[in-house]
Formats: structure tokens, sequence, C-alpha cells
């Protein structure tokens, strides 16, 4: 019985980390909130398409934001882009920063509400 109980509890505790870890994202931001961590999207061209959330590094430097993939596979996000608009979602207490680059791809930055680089962000929307 002891055994049962052990395997139970084992699984359950697993179980609940899975949940958390899923649940929440990896964010980091400097005290000025000049630099930070977050997730970045490509914006489809075509309604149909998904596309997936990466984690990337961000530094505001003159109006301008420069990012740094963390992975190969969001190599299409690595360079130089300006923010263009934002808008909030209540329900999961995060900040949407709509970007451009200069061949006018278009990408959604997601940070939480309460970060320290949103009113950094925020002086950048024009």
């Amino acid at each position: 019985m002891t055994n049962l109980l052990s395997t139970v509890g084992f699984f359950a505790v697993v179980g609940l980390l899975a949940w958390l870890g899923w649940g929440l994202e990896p964010h980091w931001a400097a005290k000025d909130g000049r630099r930070f961590m977050c997730r970045m999207q490509l914006v489809p061209l075509d309604v149909h398409e998904r596309t997936r959330w990466h984690d990337v590094k961000v530094s505001v430097d003159e109006g301008e934001l420069f990012i740094f993939a963390r992975s190969r596979r969001a190599g299409d996000l690595r360079g130089t882009w300006r923010v263009v608009g934002a808008v909030d979602d209540p329900v999961k207490r995060r900040r949407i920063f709509e970007l451009r680059n200069r061949n006018d791809d278009a990408a959604s930055l997601r940070v939480p509400q309460s970060s320290r680089c949103v009113p950094v962000l925020n002086e950048l929307v024009p």
C-alpha cells in the first residue's frame, strides 16, 4: 500500500511540475528595461499558417530593437526591428507589441504587463 501511495504521489508531483512548466513563459529584464528576454513570432502571410513563438533576446537602442534569436529555427527573427503598435491581453496579463523590420515583415513581441521593459517599449510606440 505504501508503494502505491508513493508512486501515485510521485506522478502527481511530476504532473504538477510539467503543468507549471508549460504555463510559465521565460522572461527576464534588466533593471533599466533596455535589455530583456521574451517570446516573439512572425505574423503569417497566410491565415491558415500557424507560426510558433520563439525565445529571443532583445536590446533597445536609439528607438530600434535588436533581436537575437536563441534557436536556429528563429533565424528569420534576427535583426533590427521597430515598434509600430501595441495591444493588451488582459486575460493572460501580457502586452503584445507589433513590430516591422526593413523588409516590411511583421512580427509580434509578447511580454508580461508588469515587466520593466514595458515602459521602454511604450515610448517607442508611434
